[in-house]
């Protein structure tokens, strides 16, 4: 008991921690709402994008996830925080990275896909609620968040097999799942609020847009906390 005290008290840390990065995303999340509903233009881009994601499938969002959760925290590193000077670390990180994002932006696609079955695609409280609901109190605590975690875990420690035995045990979750998702809680159940609120067809372009916004920030946040 006394490991999860300690596991969660992390977990509220990490959550304070991501408190003003979240408002920041919320408040950039609002503003994408008002453009939506008021910007013709802004509806006519987003009205573009739909129709290449209908086009291209899964194809769009493996790309998609792939650029922003894999590539994108590398190109920031280079840039910012390494003076232009590329590694063999960047290379492995982006191409390992860009595989796990990819695969799990089409294992969203998935889970919006079934959601709609589940619920339907009225625009309403009890919809939206219902769907927030399974995505962030059983999809991402039970399978999003252990995958991705244990996963990149692995991928730091070359794939060695000793290290993934190790992932495979609840100290490893209370340890390092359990402050993620406390920590996500705050950021992504107003932002999947926004995703399930937009057409079927848009909701992995929104997603594409909140990861790839939330992985800038998460990369500064880090690469400033090792200095």
């Amino acid at each position: 008991m006394s490991r999860f005290r300690q596991s969660l008290a992390t977990a509220l840390q990490a959550a304070k921690f991501n408190f003003l990065p979240g408002l920041l995303l919320q408040s950039v999340l609002v503003l994408f709402l008002i453009a939506y509903l008021t910007h013709d233009g802004t509806r006519a881009f987003l009205g573009n994008v739909a129709e290449l994601k209908q086009q291209s499938g899964f194809t769009f969002t493996f790309i998609s996830f792939l650029l922003a959760g894999g590539i994108l925290p590398e190109l920031l590193r280079i840039a910012f925080f390494q003076k232009g000077r590329i590694t063999r670390l960047n290379l492995w990180n982006a191409a390992t990275g860009g595989i796990i994002w990819g695969c799990f932006g089409m294992l969203v696609d998935v889970l919006y896909r079934g959601q709609s079955l589940w619920f339907g695609n009225e625009i309403n409280f009890q919809t939206i609620f219902l769907k927030v609901m399974v995505d962030q109190f059983l999809y991402s605590p039970l399978l999003a968040n252990p995958l991705a975690v244990s996963l990149l875990t692995w991928r730091n420690a070359w794939f060695a097999p000793s290290e993934f035995r190790k992932m495979l045990c609840l100290p490893f979750y209370l340890d390092n799942i359990l402050p993620i998702q406390v920590a996500g809680w705050c950021v992504w159940i107003p932002a999947v609020s926004l995703v399930y609120f937009m057409p079927p067809a848009l909701q992995i372009p929104v997603a594409v847009l909140i990861q790839a916004f939330w992985v800038l920030l998460l990369t500064t946040i880090n690469e400033r906390q090792r200095v």
